[in-house]
């Protein structure tokens, strides 16, 4: 994976302010990226109690898509369309909560789907950053993405 000039999250994917919940891409390659979020530093999405609830691991993977896309279609020389989110299969939530300050990895890679086909799947992992053993997993799931009307030589950006 390369780690070499990689641009800001917010060059990458749709989100703005508060719905922008990563932090930054870590590594990218042709089928897989991987960022960091930072828990707690949005708090549109905090508990009471400074935590956040577990469903947001959906967010962060769908996040992580958009950025692995649109990287994709950078490299291709394209520009980056709208997708979105239309499946989330076997996923698994190993937590009842994320705790504010953690560091987490969200990784994606792209399972299926190819540009003019309109669906694209891939296979999520989140876990503690700088662990990644099967015991730090916290979440893990298959989500898929749709574009509505696929264009040539451009890649989707999840939302």
């Amino acid at each position: 994976m390369s780690t070499v000039e990689l641009p800001p999250i917010e060059g990458l994917i749709p989100h703005r302010g508060e719905s922008l919940l990563l932090d930054c891409v870590l590594e990218h390659d042709d089928e897989s990226t991987s960022v960091r979020v930072v828990v707690g530093a949005h708090k549109c999405l905090e508990k009471a109690d400074g935590t956040i609830a577990p469903w947001a691991a959906l967010e962060y993977m769908s996040q992580c898509i958009a950025a692995h896309e649109s990287l994709v279609a950078t490299d291709d020389g394209g520009s980056r369309i709208p997708g979105y989110l239309t499946a989330a299969v076997g996923v698994r939530l190993h937590r009842s909560r994320f705790e504010a300050g953690e560091r987490l990895r969200v990784r994606t890679r792209r399972t299926r789907g190819r540009l003019g086909l309109g669906v694209f799947s891939h296979f999520c992992t989140i876990h503690l950053e700088g662990e990644a053993s099967e015991e730090s997993l916290l979440a893990e799931g298959r989500l898929t993405i749709s574009i509505p009307r696929p264009a040539r030589n451009v890649a989707p950006v999840a939302s």
